[in-house]
């Protein structure tokens, strides 16, 4: 398992470039829904279009709080391979902060 040290290690060497904090695409009657096609197509264009090499999903400052711990949890992996398709090292942030701490380990296991 990598340790802090490790991470941090990799962070400085790896991490270059520009990061879109991606935003989720609603639609329908009453803007309830998410429009999947839209955001393949937002994902393709930050790391394929742009060359974009770091994604980060569902954060703290987007919508996170109006999604379902299953929209979330599909919108990250949307981003996964709609992003390894255009970019197999594109990085992908999964923002896992939630409101109650079930749901934080949920995400986060999800993730791994």
């Amino acid at each position: 398992m990598a340790t802090a040290r490790d991470a941090r290690e990799w962070a400085r060497t790896s991490l270059r470039g520009i990061g879109n904090s991606l935003y989720t695409p609603f639609c329908g009657k009453d803007g309830d829904d998410i429009d999947w096609d839209a955001y393949r197509t937002l994902v393709r264009y930050c790391v394929g279009d742009l060359k974009h090499p770091m994604l980060w999903t569902t954060s703290g400052i987007a919508e996170f709080w109006s999604l379902t711990m299953a929209e979330r949890k599909q919108l990250l992996e949307i981003a996964i391979e709609e992003g390894r398709k255009a970019n197999p090292d594109v990085v992908v942030q999964a923002c896992t902060a939630a409101t109650a701490a079930k749901d934080c380990l949920d995400l986060t296991q999800h993730a791994q």
